[in-house]
Order: structure tokens, then C-alpha cells, then sequence
């Protein structure tokens, strides 16, 4: 017990570390935001389709993952060029500990921002969505957003051209969620939710990419 208790501190003051640093810079939720809202701003004002369901549903999650991949590579490259990820990789802390409270950091950056992006939807395109359902989705596909993106980004930190291959490698992976999220999306919109599996295998494919991100930490972080 004291042990776990040790690990929820690690991981908090980690987690905390990352959120003082952004409330000071804000870098990574103008970046999110600005870019989000530019396409969805874009799309409402040049197509003439925009009052279909299926087309809201798609070009949100679309403009949201795009906007979220770059606020990702935002804060991870922040910590590398602060040389703050060498000092926890150096210290005495589980590399899992280190993955977790990364994840947990994006994970809030991404659903911050998703809210904001959320009620400027609702403005421009007129989409009433603040109901209980759509929430969830958008919470379990940013968990998978924020676990896939750490990951992806982690595996390309010492490669040149990281900020291309990251998102080349994230866009095919997070496809799953995408498609869950657009039909759910469109099935919320309609009032009548009929494949509530997509729920479960966005969980599941949660799940599966923080096993993961687990497992291979340790080879991510090596020197």
C-alpha cells in the first residue's frame, strides 16, 4: 500500500509539472484550439453539405485528431528541449511511472481543449451535443488519442524529422477511433444510438496501446 502510495505521488508531481509549465506558456492549448477551430471555420463557411450529420461527425473528429497530434509533439518536444525528460529517465522512478503521468498530462492538454473546440461547434455549425453520451465518447477516444500519440511520438524523439513521422504513424493507428467516433457521433446526433459495441472497442483498443506504451517503455527510454 505504501508503495502504491508512492507511485500516485511520483506520477502526480509529474502530471502537475507539465500543467504549471503549460498555465504558464498556454503553447499547447493555442495550438490545439487555433488549429481545430481554423478547420472547422474553413469547412462551414466553403461546404455546401455542412448540415449533414454524417459530414459534422466526420470532419470533427478529423480536425480534432490533426489539432491534438500537433498539440502532442508540442508538449513532448517541450520537455526534451528543457531536458526535463532527461532528468526523470535519470532518476530513480519506474519508466512505466514516467509513460503513465505523460499520458495523464497529454490526456488533460487534449480534453481541455476538446471542450472548448466542443462549444465552438455548437456555435458555428448549430450541432447541440452537450449530453452525457457524446462526453464519453470524447473522453475514451482522447484517452486513446493521448496514449497513441505519447507513444508515437516517444518512438521517432531521436530521429530527425520526428514532427513528420510521428503523425504519419499516428493518423493510421488512431483509424479505429475515428470510425468509432464518427459513427457514434452521427448515431448521437440522430437520437438513436443501435452498435453501443463501438463503445467497448474503443475501450478495448485503449486498453491495449496503454499495455503497450507498458511494455515498451523501458526500450523508449533508453539512453
Amino acid at each position: 500500500m505504501k508503495n502504491l502510495s508512492k507511485m500516485f505521488l511520483i506520477i502526480k508531481l509529474i502530471v502537475l509539472k507539465d500543467l504549471i509549465e503549460e498555465l504558464k506558456s498556454k503553447e499547447i492549448f493555442v495550438s490545439i484550439i487555433s488549429y481545430s477551430v481554423l478547420v472547422l471555420v474553413v469547412v462551414a463557411t466553403t461546404s455546401s453539405v455542412n448540415n449533414s450529420p454524417e459530414f459534422f461527425a466526420t470532419i470533427f473528429w478529423i480536425s480534432l485528431s490533426f489539432s491534438i497530434i500537433l498539440g502532442i509533439n508540442k508538449s513532448m518536444s517541450k520537455e526534451f528541449e528543457n531536458k526535463g525528460i532527461e532528468f526523470l529517465i535519470t532518476s530513480p522512478i519506474d519508466k512505466e511511472l514516467i509513460m503513465i503521468a505523460k499520458f495523464i498530462s497529454n490526456l488533460i492538454f487534449i480534453i481541455f481543449s476538446s471542450f472548448f473546440i466542443l462549444l465552438f461547434n455548437n456555435v458555428i455549425l448549430n450541432y447541440d451535443l452537450f449530453e452525457l453520451s457524446f462526453f464519453l465518447l470524447v473522453m475514451i477516444i482522447n484517452i486513446g488519442f493521448s496514449i497513441v500519440g505519447t507513444i508515437t511520438y516517444l518512438l521517432f524523439s531521436k530521429v530527425r524529422g520526428k514532427e513528420i513521422l510521428s503523425p504519419m504513424l499516428f493518423i493510421p493507428l488512431i483509424t479505429p477511433l475515428l470510425m468509432g467516433g464518427s459513427v457514434l457521433t452521427n448515431q448521437i446526433l440522430e437520437n438513436n444510438i443501435k452498435n453501443i459495441s463501438w463503445f467497448g472497442l474503443i475501450i478495448g483498443y485503449d486498453l491495449l496501446f496503454l499495455l503497450i506504451g507498458l511494455i515498451i517503455s523501458n526500450i523508449i527510454f533508453e539512453e
